[in-house]
């Protein structure tokens, strides 16, 4: 059965008077939120497809450490 009514966009979490460690917690989210759809996404894909999106899935992965470096505000060995 076809849908009548589209579904809602998604919500922005970005609000006025966000603070910064509020940020990188919700990049953080969102972030997880990504790689876990992205490794959903390669299953069943032709070689060149899923080497790309394996290659987005480490840079995510990278900047996931990144932003929990910032977070803590001092130096990490990552």
């Amino acid at each position: 059965m076809k849908k009548h009514v589209p579904d809602p966009p998604p919500v922005m979490t970005i609000r006025e008077g966000l603070c910064p460690e509020e940020a990188i917690r919700l990049a953080g989210q969102h972030l997880e939120k990504a790689i876990d759809h992205a490794n959903e996404a390669t299953e069943d894909l032709p070689t060149k497809q899923r080497w790309l999106i394996q290659d987005s899935i480490l840079q995510m992965q990278i900047t996931r450490a990144l932003l929990k470096a910032s977070a803590t505000g001092t130096s990490v060995v990552i």
